[in-house]
């Protein structure tokens, strides 16, 4: 066995690294060089049954429907876009700016058994509204009763 010098400075880059990692998955990137109109979006979502359907609805509030993006693949339904930042102009200045801008994406899983090509969309007022039909009825569990036979003798 080697022995390896510990070098408490390299243990702090990976743990930097990691998180790095972790925000960026989150969709936030780095951190501490980022300022809040660079740092990625996430839009809200709620989901709601009505029935036997599910609902989604996500606020894209500014965007036009040309940037949003609604598909399902492999039984997952994912929304997509981009929200664009607008230019400054030389005589106009910030005061303050706390909105954020870029790409997004979210994702849901629906449950087995879903039509993806019966799944509609539509957008109004900055709110995304998906329409999922029949996706809690796949969702409940189903039972099959087994009769007992006699038994071999």
């Amino acid at each position: 066995m080697a022995i390896v010098r510990w070098d408490p400075f390299g243990e702090l880059m990976s743990i930097q690294r990691e998180m790095d990692r972790l925000f960026g998955r989150l969709g936030f990137g780095r951190l501490a060089e980022s300022t809040a109109s660079e740092v990625a979006w996430m839009p809200r979502i709620d989901v709601k049954s009505t029935g036997d359907d599910m609902v989604v609805y996500a606020e894209l509030p500014g965007m036009s429907k040309d940037d949003i993006s609604v598909e399902v693949t492999d039984g997952v339904l994912t929304i997509k876009g981009e929200r664009k930042a607008e230019t400054e102009k030389k005589e106009e200045g910030w005061l303050i700016r706390e909105r954020s801008y870029g790409a997004f994406e979210r994702s849901l899983a629906l449950p087995e058994g879903v039509e993806p090509e019966k799944i509609t969309a539509d957008y109004k007022d900055g709110v995304l509204e998906v329409h999922i039909p029949k996706a809690m009825a796949a969702l409940k569990p189903k039972t099959h009763k087994i009769a007992l036979g006699e038994g071999k003798k």
